[in-house]
C-alpha cells in the first residue's frame, strides 16, 4: 500500500492514557486502498473517517481500519456510490480522527 499525503495533522492529549489525533488528507493522492500513519502515537486503538466535501457519484463514502502492518498504519479507503467500487477518480479530501495512546 502507498500512504496518502496529509494535509494537517493535530495532536491532542488528555489526563491519564488517551491522545486525539486529527488528520486531514488530500484524497486526489489515492489510487485505491491508501494508508495514514499517525506517527505521534505508538498504538491506535480506534478510527473513523469522515469526507470533507460534498459526496459524488465518484467518491459517495471512506472506511477506515487499522492494518496488521503497524498498530499505528491506518488503511483508507475511498468508495464509488455503489459501495462495492474503490474510488479511482475524482477523489475528496477527508479527515481522519484517530485515539490511541
Amino acid at each position: 500500500m502507498t500512504a496518502f499525503t496529509e494535509t494537517t495533522s493535530n495532536i491532542t492529549e488528555f489526563a491519564g492514557q488517551f491522545k486525539v489525533a486529527i488528520v486531514e488528507v488530500d484524497g486526489a493522492t489515492q489510487s485505491g486502498a491508501e494508508t495514514v500513519s499517525i506517527d505521534e502515537m505508538s498504538t491506535v486503538v480506534a478510527a473513523f473517517g469522515q469526507i470533507k466535501e460534498n459526496t459524488t457519484v465518484d467518491c459517495a463514502y471512506l472506511t477506515v481500519s487499522t492494518t496488521a502492518t503497524t498498530s499505528t498504519q491506518l488503511s483508507c479507503i475511498l468508495w464509488e456510490d455503489d459501495h462495492i467500487t474503490q474510488c479511482t477518480q475524482n477523489a475528496l479530501d477527508f479527515y481522519v480522527l484517530a485515539i490511541g495512546y
